[in-house]
């Protein structure tokens, strides 16, 4: 079952593969949320709306787990980061970087669609996200040695 390569990661992330962000509720328990992401080789970006509700959790308590997988076809690929969570900006209209940011992910997870839905959304406030990686694990394939 081997590692995916810094190359291959990129390559995967640059799909249009949803991202499972975990965070740490304030009473302790866990908070998954599906987001779309932007890899750029070293962290990962998320833009949340303005009100959502992970973004206080990441207040608190700024570690946070992403896993990314491509579940349907041949590969299953695996790329599953440990880090922590910094406001970049926010909440704060869209502009500059964040916007292209957001375009891009628009138009790679929903094409014309999402880029229509990013222009009637403009005017609704967002934070930017960047994911510092402290540790990523990625494998491709079936049945890991280690399992038996």
């Amino acid at each position: 079952m081997p590692q995916l390569s810094p190359e291959q990661v990129s390559e995967f992330l640059a799909t249009p593969v949803i991202a499972r962000l975990a965070t740490v509720k304030p009473d302790g328990g866990p908070y998954v949320v599906p987001v779309w992401q932007h890899w750029d080789g070293e962290a990962m970006y998320v833009i949340p709306r303005g009100r959502s509700r992970f973004v206080e959790h990441l207040r608190g308590e700024p570690r946070v787990a992403v896993s990314c997988a491509a579940d349907v076809g041949s590969g299953h690929r695996r790329v599953l980061i440990e880090g922590r969570a910094e406001i970049v900006e926010g909440p704060v209209l869209m502009t500059g970087w964040m916007l292209d940011i957001a375009r891009e992910m628009a138009e790679r997870y929903g094409g014309d669609a999402g880029l229509r839905y990013l222009d009637s959304t403009m005017h609704k406030p967002r934070y930017l996200l960047r994911i510092v990686t402290d540790k990523t694990t990625t494998w491709e394939g079936g049945w890991h040695p280690r399992y038996g």
